[in-house]
């Protein structure tokens, strides 16, 4: 390992893209365990102070894992959460090749707060089914993930056995809910205590929010939803579209397309 010593960007952080770019090249895989810092320190002539910063860093980026007592490996890719292609987390799951598991936390009729009432065009006291899910891959957990349904679109859901069913898929083949488009946003957050409790986090770790509305193929606002995912487990794409037909008074206008 190569650092230069004669530019701006500190050492710790030129280690740490030297590390990543290993990585990507799968000179170190997922599950590899790192030399140690005095060995790191000795390749890249610098100090052990400053291969502990490279490490934190990364660690906090989630490339990286630490195992008290053993040493630091490689974490796991993050996900990659696919917000065109409008996939249920057990369906974007799978594309990935991983397993997913749910553990169902609430599966209820509800009287939805103003805005969620607002937000599904539903009449004066009609009620909804609320279903909130820690969802995982494998045995950790990844996502928090609360839902809400007008009960009159889906009689019975509420019996429905929804940790190992995919809900969309259930959705469209049993209630005829042919789920076209969703209206989202994303938000940087940190984690709750309860959260953290659930994850098995520290309190205050990055997290992502997502919200939003999933409309079927009339328009028809079908489903209001909250997501909260583990920020240092996944990463979103996006792609940035330019149409010039929309260009008004010599001004264009951009569409944001999320991946």
């Amino acid at each position: 390992m190569r650092l230069n010593k004669n530019i701006p960007l500190p050492l710790y952080a030129q280690l740490a893209e030297q590390i990543k770019e290993q990585i990507k090249a799968e000179a170190l895989k997922p599950g590899d365990q790192l030399p140690s810092e005095r060995d790191l320190g000795e390749r890249a002539a610098i100090s052990r102070m400053t291969v502990r910063q490279a490490v934190a860093y990364l660690v906090k980026e989630g490339i990286l894992e630490v195992k008290h007592g053993v040493g630091t490996f490689v974490a796991e890719p993050k996900l990659t959460h696919d917000l065109v292609h409008l996939l249920s987390f057990t369906e974007a799951i799978i594309r990935q090749g991983s397993t997913t598991t749910s553990q169902v936390l609430e599966q209820q009729a509800v009287t939805p707060s103003l805005g969620i009432a607002e937000a599904l065009a539903l009449d004066a006291n009609e009620m909804c089914l609320k279903i909130v899910r820690l969802r995982k891959s494998g045995q950790v957990p990844l996502l928090l993930e609360t839902t809400f349904i007008p009960s009159r679109l889906c009689p019975g859901l509420e019996d429905e056995d929804l940790a190992t069913q995919s809900l969309y898929t259930l959705l469209e083949a049993q209630y005829g809910l042919h789920l076209q488009r969703t209206r989202q946003t994303l938000e940087a957050t940190v984690s709750t205590d309860y959260e953290s409790q659930l994850f098995g986090i520290e309190p205050g770790t990055a997290m992502i929010l997502l919200e939003g509305v999933t409309f079927n193929n009339q328009e028809r606002p079908i489903e209001y939803f909250k997501a909260v995912y583990r920020g240092d487990r996944f990463k979103f794409a996006l792609e940035s579209q330019r149409d010039a037909s929309e260009e008004i008074a010599g001004t264009p206008r951009i569409s944001i397309l999320f991946q």
